[in-house]
């Protein structure tokens, strides 16, 4: 290296042996592009595996919140069915209230029957010993 560099600084001398102006670029060898190109494929041997930890860091963590959203989706689910299932006991509940609200209509409705009947039979009743009164 520190060749190349004096050839660089002093100038050195062009084909027909004179003096140019301005350094000369310095000669590379072939070892030199063997040597560039060792270092290249390490730099990149060292990158590529960089970037294969770097990917199974987010495959691992890719793997973990997976894990986790099923969990929060498990966890979801009982409490819907939970909900669901308060949903389906408060219904039944209503229905049975229905049903007696129901059974206390028809209760009335035959209450009501019966008031009616009896009024009607009073009346009528009352009609016929008056007349009957009236009559004899």
């Amino acid at each position: 290296m520190d060749m190349a560099e004096k050839e660089i600084n002093a100038g050195g001398t062009g084909n027909d042996g004179q003096n140019t102006k301005g350094p000369v670029e310095p000669k590379i060898y072939e070892s030199g592009y063997f040597y560039l190109s060792q270092q290249i494929n390490d730099l990149r041997d060292r990158m590529d595996a960089k970037f294969d930890r770097v990917d199974a860091k987010f495959e691992s963590m890719k793997k973990e919140m997976d894990s986790r959203f099923d969990k929060v989706d498990a966890k979801f689910e009982a409490v819907h069915k939970e909900i669901k299932d308060l949903s389906d006991k408060t219904d039944l509940r209503f229905e049975k209230m229905d049903e007696k609200f129901e059974k206390i209509e028809d209760k009335f409705d035959a209450l009501n029957k019966w008031a009616v009947g009896s009024v009607i039979a009073v009346l009528i009743g009352t009609i016929s010993v008056i007349v009957t009164l009236l009559l004899k």
